[in-house]
């Protein structure tokens, strides 16, 4: 009896950490801020919404940003980016995935990934959160000690 409890108490926990938003990064450390120019890669696979509020949230943070038409190098300026990400229906349509990828002198230097559970198995109402807040969230972590502009 105790066995089955335990089991049941532990597959149950699992499929509530399987249930929620999941954000990870890698923070991009030592930044130079002197150029405070950051290239973004434009991938027009993805929705339009993606690359505005991503260049609002790096602004927040001090970056001026410059958008390269998609398939340029990523060692075309000191800090580049690219990013890709992915939509799903529910009763809304959201964002259910983004992945955002920084380079420094064409070598990657940080990431961040956002990830949400299928819709009808989300324990919480964050994955409708709007675009914009998923990323300025991913900014953030990506670039912790740039300070945002008010």
């Amino acid at each position: 009896m105790k066995k089955t409890f335990i089991a049941t108490f532990l597959s149950f926990n699992l499929l509530l950490l399987g249930c929620s938003v999941k954000y990870t990064a890698n923070s991009v450390t030592n930044l130079d801020m002197s150029s405070k120019e950051i290239c973004v890669i434009e991938d027009t696979r993805v929705r339009e919404s993606f690359l505005p509020a991503y260049r609002t949230a790096l602004e927040k943070k001090g970056f001026i940003v410059r958008v390269l038409i998609p398939g340029s190098d990523i060692a075309s300026c000191p800090l580049t980016s690219t990013y890709t990400g992915r939509w799903s229906w529910d009763f809304v349509l959201y964002m259910a995935y983004a992945e955002i990828v920084v380079y420094r002198n064409g070598t990657k230097a940080g990431d961040a990934l956002y990830k949400a559970p299928r819709a009808g198995w989300a324990l919480t109402t964050d994955i409708y959160d709007s675009t914009e807040t998923k990323i300025a969230t991913m900014v953030d972590q990506l670039f912790p000690n740039t300070e945002s502009s008010k």
